[in-house]
Protein backbone atom coordinates (compact mmCIF):
# COMPACT_ATOMS: atom_id res chain seq x y z
CA UNK A 1 0.00 0.00 0.00
CA UNK A 2 1.36 3.35 -1.17
CA UNK A 3 1.92 6.21 1.48
CA UNK A 4 0.08 9.46 0.93
CA UNK A 5 2.03 12.60 0.29
CA UNK A 6 3.08 14.12 4.60
CA UNK A 7 2.22 10.19 5.77
CA UNK A 8 4.47 8.79 8.07
CA UNK A 9 7.06 6.09 6.75
CA UNK A 10 5.86 2.50 8.14
CA UNK A 11 8.10 0.99 5.47
CA UNK A 12 9.72 -1.29 6.83
CA UNK A 13 7.68 -1.66 9.87
CA UNK A 14 9.99 -3.54 12.07
CA UNK A 15 11.40 -0.69 14.55
CA UNK A 16 14.66 -2.60 14.90
CA UNK A 17 15.36 -2.90 10.66
CA UNK A 18 14.64 0.76 10.19
CA UNK A 19 17.08 1.63 13.25
CA UNK A 20 19.67 0.09 10.94
CA UNK A 21 18.67 1.36 7.72
CA UNK A 22 19.05 4.97 9.58
CA UNK A 23 22.75 4.22 10.73
CA UNK A 24 23.69 3.95 6.83
CA UNK A 25 25.79 6.68 5.49
CA UNK A 26 24.13 6.43 2.28
CA UNK A 27 21.11 7.18 0.92
CA UNK A 28 18.28 4.64 0.62
CA UNK A 29 15.94 5.27 -0.59
CA UNK A 30 12.52 2.34 -1.94
CA UNK A 31 9.55 2.95 -4.55
CA UNK A 32 7.34 0.82 -5.98
CA UNK A 33 6.75 -0.35 -9.06
CA UNK A 34 4.91 2.96 -9.86
CA UNK A 35 8.80 4.95 -9.22
CA UNK A 36 7.01 6.55 -5.90
CA UNK A 37 8.89 6.91 -2.55
CA UNK A 38 7.81 4.37 0.21
CA UNK A 39 10.99 4.50 2.07
CA UNK A 40 13.20 7.52 2.60
CA UNK A 41 16.13 6.76 5.31
CA UNK A 42 18.45 9.62 7.65
CA UNK A 43 20.93 9.62 5.36
CA UNK A 44 18.47 10.67 1.96
CA UNK A 45 17.02 13.61 4.35
CA UNK A 46 20.80 14.60 4.88
CA UNK A 47 21.54 14.46 1.32
CA UNK A 48 18.83 15.70 -0.32
CA UNK A 49 17.57 18.00 2.31
CA UNK A 50 13.87 16.84 2.52
CA UNK A 51 12.29 15.14 5.58
CA UNK A 52 10.74 11.78 4.89
CA UNK A 53 7.01 13.41 4.99
CA UNK A 54 8.02 15.49 2.81
CA UNK A 55 8.68 13.39 -0.42
CA UNK A 56 6.71 9.95 0.62
CA UNK A 57 4.09 9.32 -1.53
CA UNK A 58 5.81 11.38 -4.45
CA UNK A 59 7.40 10.07 -7.54
CA UNK A 60 11.11 9.40 -7.73
CA UNK A 61 11.92 12.46 -10.17
CA UNK A 62 11.37 14.87 -7.29
CA UNK A 63 15.24 13.92 -7.07
CA UNK A 64 16.50 13.75 -10.04
CA UNK A 65 17.32 16.96 -12.73
CA UNK A 66 14.47 17.18 -15.38
CA UNK A 67 16.89 16.23 -17.78
CA UNK A 68 17.51 12.76 -16.75
CA UNK A 69 14.51 11.77 -15.13
CA UNK A 70 12.86 9.91 -18.32
CA UNK A 71 16.10 7.81 -18.73
CA UNK A 72 16.01 7.07 -14.95
CA UNK A 73 12.51 5.89 -15.52
CA UNK A 74 12.97 3.72 -18.48
CA UNK A 75 16.39 2.09 -16.74
CA UNK A 76 14.13 1.55 -13.40
CA UNK A 77 11.64 -0.38 -15.97
CA UNK A 78 14.40 -2.11 -18.06
CA UNK A 79 15.83 -3.56 -14.13
CA UNK A 80 12.26 -5.01 -13.41
CA UNK A 81 12.10 -7.17 -16.69
CA UNK A 82 15.79 -8.48 -16.14
CA UNK A 83 17.04 -11.31 -14.93
CA UNK A 84 19.53 -9.86 -12.18
CA UNK A 85 18.40 -8.42 -8.42
CA UNK A 86 21.02 -5.80 -8.47
CA UNK A 87 23.19 -3.97 -10.72
CA UNK A 88 25.11 -0.45 -10.58
CA UNK A 89 22.62 2.05 -12.03
CA UNK A 90 24.34 4.46 -15.10
CA UNK A 91 27.31 2.41 -15.89
CA UNK A 92 28.23 4.43 -19.69
CA UNK A 93 27.18 7.63 -17.94
CA UNK A 94 27.50 9.61 -14.57
CA UNK A 95 24.43 9.95 -12.34
CA UNK A 96 23.17 13.06 -10.58
CA UNK A 97 20.84 13.84 -7.85
CA UNK A 98 18.88 17.22 -6.98
CA UNK A 99 18.57 18.54 -3.79
CA UNK A 100 15.40 20.07 -2.28
CA UNK A 101 16.74 23.67 -3.71
CA UNK A 102 17.61 22.64 -6.78
CA UNK A 103 21.49 22.31 -6.34
CA UNK A 104 22.73 19.05 -8.38
CA UNK A 105 25.56 16.63 -7.43
CA UNK A 106 26.91 13.65 -8.76
CA UNK A 107 26.05 10.65 -7.44
CA UNK A 108 26.89 6.67 -7.77
CA UNK A 109 23.86 4.45 -7.13
CA UNK A 110 22.98 0.70 -7.18
CA UNK A 111 19.75 -0.53 -7.41
CA UNK A 112 18.46 -3.85 -6.31
CA UNK A 113 14.55 -5.43 -6.22
CA UNK A 114 12.47 -7.63 -4.02
CA UNK A 115 9.24 -9.59 -4.64
CA UNK A 116 7.00 -8.34 -1.59
CA UNK A 117 3.79 -9.64 -1.30
CA UNK A 118 3.86 -10.10 -4.79
CA UNK A 119 4.64 -6.59 -5.73
CA UNK A 120 8.26 -5.68 -6.99
CA UNK A 121 10.06 -3.55 -4.36
CA UNK A 122 13.04 -1.56 -5.83
CA UNK A 123 15.58 0.15 -3.44
CA UNK A 124 18.33 2.48 -4.83
CA UNK A 125 21.74 2.82 -2.59
CA UNK A 126 23.05 6.30 -3.43
CA UNK A 127 26.30 8.24 -2.35
CA UNK A 128 26.95 11.68 -2.96
CA UNK A 129 30.23 11.54 -4.55
CA UNK A 130 30.53 15.37 -5.12
CA UNK A 131 33.88 15.66 -2.29
CA UNK A 132 35.42 12.47 -3.94
CA UNK A 133 34.59 14.64 -7.54
CA UNK A 134 36.22 17.70 -6.29
CA UNK A 135 39.22 16.04 -5.20
CA UNK A 136 39.79 14.18 -8.31
CA UNK A 137 39.48 17.22 -10.35
CA UNK A 138 42.34 18.65 -7.64
CA UNK A 139 44.20 15.91 -8.59
CA UNK A 140 44.22 16.02 -12.26
CA UNK A 141 44.87 20.27 -12.40
CA UNK A 142 47.73 19.16 -9.96
CA UNK A 143 49.22 16.24 -11.59
CA UNK A 144 48.62 18.27 -15.11
CA UNK A 145 50.74 21.33 -13.64
CA UNK A 146 53.26 18.36 -12.80
CA UNK A 147 53.41 17.08 -16.01
CA UNK A 148 53.53 20.71 -17.65
CA UNK A 149 56.51 21.50 -15.11
CA UNK A 150 58.21 18.05 -16.32
CA UNK A 151 57.68 18.34 -19.93
CA UNK A 152 58.89 22.19 -19.70
CA UNK A 153 61.99 20.50 -17.79
CA UNK A 154 63.01 18.48 -20.12
CA UNK A 155 62.18 20.98 -23.04
CA UNK A 156 64.96 23.33 -21.22
CA UNK A 157 67.53 20.67 -20.66
CA UNK A 158 67.24 19.38 -24.51
CA UNK A 159 67.83 23.36 -25.52
CA UNK A 160 70.76 23.72 -22.78
CA UNK A 161 72.32 20.25 -23.96
CA UNK A 162 71.46 21.74 -27.94
CA UNK A 163 73.61 24.68 -26.59
CA UNK A 164 76.82 22.97 -25.62
CA UNK A 165 76.79 21.03 -28.73
CA UNK A 166 76.45 23.79 -30.67
CA UNK A 167 79.30 25.17 -28.78
CA UNK A 168 81.64 22.22 -29.11
CA UNK A 169 80.69 22.12 -32.75
CA UNK A 170 81.80 26.07 -33.40
CA UNK A 171 84.96 25.56 -31.24
CA UNK A 172 85.86 22.23 -33.31
CA UNK A 173 85.72 24.60 -36.52
CA UNK A 174 88.59 26.67 -34.85
CA UNK A 175 91.20 23.82 -34.15
CA UNK A 176 93.64 22.94 -36.60
CA UNK A 177 94.67 19.50 -35.10
CA UNK A 178 93.22 16.94 -36.10
CA UNK A 179 93.03 14.23 -32.80
CA UNK A 180 91.75 17.22 -31.03
CA UNK A 181 89.13 18.35 -33.80
CA UNK A 182 88.06 14.63 -33.31
CA UNK A 183 87.71 14.51 -29.70
CA UNK A 184 85.83 17.74 -29.88
CA UNK A 185 83.40 15.48 -32.48
CA UNK A 186 83.05 12.96 -30.14
CA UNK A 187 82.34 14.98 -27.61
CA UNK A 188 79.35 16.80 -29.66
CA UNK A 189 78.06 13.27 -30.52
CA UNK A 190 77.80 12.29 -27.18
CA UNK A 191 75.63 15.69 -25.31
CA UNK A 192 73.49 14.60 -28.65
CA UNK A 193 72.69 11.29 -27.76
CA UNK A 194 71.71 12.84 -24.48
CA UNK A 195 69.86 15.99 -25.91
CA UNK A 196 68.32 13.37 -28.08
CA UNK A 197 67.03 11.51 -25.02
CA UNK A 198 65.38 14.94 -23.53
CA UNK A 199 63.84 15.37 -26.68
CA UNK A 200 61.80 12.44 -27.24
CA UNK A 201 61.01 12.28 -23.45
CA UNK A 202 59.47 16.10 -24.11
CA UNK A 203 57.49 14.50 -27.18
CA UNK A 204 56.37 11.43 -25.34
CA UNK A 205 53.07 11.00 -23.90
CA UNK A 206 53.98 9.40 -20.81
CA UNK A 207 56.76 11.72 -19.95
CA UNK A 208 59.13 9.02 -18.48
CA UNK A 209 59.37 6.53 -21.15
CA UNK A 210 60.27 6.74 -25.02
CA UNK A 211 60.17 4.42 -27.64
CA UNK A 212 63.52 2.42 -28.25
CA UNK A 213 62.79 2.16 -32.03
CA UNK A 214 62.55 5.58 -32.50
CA UNK A 215 65.76 7.14 -30.57
CA UNK A 216 68.08 4.29 -31.70
CA UNK A 217 67.20 5.31 -35.75
CA UNK A 218 67.22 8.88 -34.83
CA UNK A 219 70.69 8.30 -32.84
CA UNK A 220 72.18 6.23 -35.58
CA UNK A 221 71.05 8.45 -38.48
CA UNK A 222 72.98 11.42 -36.71
CA UNK A 223 76.44 9.56 -36.48
CA UNK A 224 76.22 8.84 -39.90
CA UNK A 225 75.33 12.30 -40.66
CA UNK A 226 78.05 13.47 -38.17
CA UNK A 227 81.10 11.09 -39.98
CA UNK A 228 80.12 11.86 -43.03
CA UNK A 229 79.16 8.40 -44.21
CA UNK A 230 76.43 7.70 -46.95
CA UNK A 231 73.98 4.68 -45.66
CA UNK A 232 74.47 3.47 -49.53
CA UNK A 233 77.86 2.75 -48.63
CA UNK A 234 77.63 1.06 -45.12
CA UNK A 235 74.53 -0.25 -44.88
CA UNK A 236 72.20 -0.18 -41.31
CA UNK A 237 70.78 -3.29 -40.32
CA UNK A 238 68.13 -2.33 -36.91
CA UNK A 239 67.00 -5.01 -34.68
CA UNK A 240 65.45 -2.85 -32.40
CA UNK A 241 62.39 -4.23 -30.51
CA UNK A 242 59.53 -1.93 -30.28
CA UNK A 243 58.94 -1.22 -26.77
CA UNK A 244 59.41 1.77 -24.32
CA UNK A 245 62.69 2.34 -22.45
CA UNK A 246 62.89 4.91 -19.38
CA UNK A 247 65.21 7.28 -18.73
CA UNK A 248 67.54 5.82 -16.95
CA UNK A 249 67.91 3.07 -19.45
CA UNK A 250 68.21 5.13 -22.26
CA UNK A 251 70.90 7.62 -21.46
CA UNK A 252 73.56 5.46 -20.90
CA UNK A 253 72.31 2.56 -23.78
CA UNK A 254 72.73 5.73 -25.91
CA UNK A 255 76.06 6.51 -24.87
CA UNK A 256 77.16 2.71 -25.55
CA UNK A 257 75.64 2.97 -28.78
CA UNK A 258 77.20 6.65 -29.64
CA UNK A 259 80.50 5.37 -28.76
CA UNK A 260 80.27 1.73 -30.84
CA UNK A 261 78.77 3.24 -33.76
CA UNK A 262 80.73 6.14 -34.00
CA UNK A 263 84.07 3.42 -33.48
CA UNK A 264 82.14 1.41 -36.36
CA UNK A 265 82.26 4.70 -38.70
CA UNK A 266 85.27 5.60 -37.85
CA UNK A 267 87.44 2.44 -38.46
CA UNK A 268 85.71 -0.61 -39.80
CA UNK A 269 85.52 0.71 -43.49
CA UNK A 270 88.71 2.17 -44.15
CA UNK A 271 89.23 3.66 -47.46
CA UNK A 272 85.82 3.94 -49.10
CA UNK A 273 85.18 -0.02 -48.03
CA UNK A 274 81.24 -0.88 -48.15
CA UNK A 275 79.83 -2.55 -45.66
CA UNK A 276 76.85 -3.02 -43.12
CA UNK A 277 76.58 -2.44 -39.57
CA UNK A 278 74.31 -4.12 -37.34
CA UNK A 279 72.31 -3.09 -34.16
CA UNK A 280 70.36 -5.38 -32.14
CA UNK A 281 68.47 -3.90 -28.95
CA UNK A 282 66.27 -6.81 -27.27
CA UNK A 283 63.35 -6.73 -24.13
CA UNK A 284 61.86 -9.27 -22.12
CA UNK A 285 59.19 -8.66 -19.81
CA UNK A 286 59.80 -4.61 -19.61
CA UNK A 287 63.93 -5.48 -19.14
CA UNK A 288 66.38 -5.12 -21.39
CA UNK A 289 68.09 -7.97 -21.97
CA UNK A 290 70.86 -7.53 -24.95
CA UNK A 291 72.64 -5.08 -26.62
CA UNK A 292 74.57 -5.88 -29.82
CA UNK A 293 76.82 -3.87 -32.28
CA UNK A 294 78.42 -5.43 -34.81
CA UNK A 295 79.81 -5.01 -38.40
CA UNK A 296 81.74 -6.83 -41.35
CA UNK A 297 84.84 -4.38 -41.60
CA UNK A 298 88.09 -4.74 -40.88
CA UNK A 299 88.01 -6.14 -37.69
CA UNK A 300 90.05 -5.20 -34.42
CA UNK A 301 93.37 -5.34 -34.48
CA UNK A 302 95.18 -8.60 -33.33
CA UNK A 303 96.36 -7.29 -29.78
CA UNK A 304 93.65 -5.12 -29.27
CA UNK A 305 90.94 -5.87 -26.39
CA UNK A 306 87.73 -3.71 -24.93
CA UNK A 307 89.78 -3.45 -21.68
CA UNK A 308 93.18 -2.88 -22.85
CA UNK A 309 92.25 0.24 -24.80
CA UNK A 310 93.01 3.70 -23.92
CA UNK A 311 90.06 4.90 -25.72
CA UNK A 312 88.12 7.10 -24.27
CA UNK A 313 85.01 5.79 -26.09
CA UNK A 314 86.07 2.66 -25.44
CA UNK A 315 86.58 3.26 -21.80
CA UNK A 316 83.35 4.64 -21.69
CA UNK A 317 81.21 1.65 -22.85
CA UNK A 318 83.27 -0.69 -19.78
CA UNK A 319 82.08 2.01 -17.28
CA UNK A 320 78.60 2.16 -18.26
CA UNK A 321 78.11 -1.52 -19.19
CA UNK A 322 79.18 -1.83 -15.35
CA UNK A 323 76.70 0.96 -14.16
CA UNK A 324 73.36 -0.84 -16.20
CA UNK A 325 74.93 -4.60 -14.55
CA UNK A 326 75.88 -5.76 -18.03
CA UNK A 327 78.84 -8.45 -19.15
CA UNK A 328 80.22 -7.29 -22.10
CA UNK A 329 81.53 -10.04 -24.80
CA UNK A 330 83.55 -9.01 -27.55
CA UNK A 331 83.74 -11.07 -31.31
CA UNK A 332 86.56 -10.42 -33.70
CA UNK A 333 86.17 -12.32 -36.73
CA UNK A 334 84.93 -11.35 -40.17
CA UNK A 335 84.14 -7.97 -38.68
CA UNK A 336 83.65 -6.81 -34.60
CA UNK A 337 80.91 -7.80 -32.20
CA UNK A 338 80.32 -6.25 -29.37
CA UNK A 339 77.42 -7.88 -26.85
CA UNK A 340 76.42 -6.42 -23.81
CA UNK A 341 73.99 -8.99 -22.17
CA UNK A 342 71.75 -7.52 -19.07
CA UNK A 343 70.76 -10.08 -16.22
CA UNK A 344 67.35 -9.98 -14.93
CA UNK A 345 66.50 -6.63 -13.23
CA UNK A 346 69.92 -5.39 -14.23
CA UNK A 347 68.56 -2.28 -16.20
CA UNK A 348 66.96 -1.31 -12.99
CA UNK A 349 71.23 -0.30 -11.60
CA UNK A 350 70.92 2.72 -13.84
CA UNK A 351 68.36 4.43 -11.19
Amino acid sequence: MKPMPGEANIFPKSAHVRAIIDLAEDAIISIDRNQHMILFNRAAERIFGYHAAEVLGHPLDLLLPQRIAALHREEVRNFEKAPEEARRMAERREIYGRRKDGAEFPAEASISKADVDGEWIFTVILRDVTERKLAEKSMRTSLDEKEALLKEIHHRVKNNLQVISSLLGLQSRLIVDAPTRRAFQESQNRVHSMALVHERLYQSESLSEIDSQEYVGELTAHLFISYGVSMSRVKLDLQVDKAPMNMDAAVPCGLVLNELVSNCLKYAFPDGRKGEIRIGLRRSGGRLTQLVVADDGVGLPADATLWSTKSLGLRLVRILADQMGATVEVNSGGGTEVRLNFAKGGEGKTS
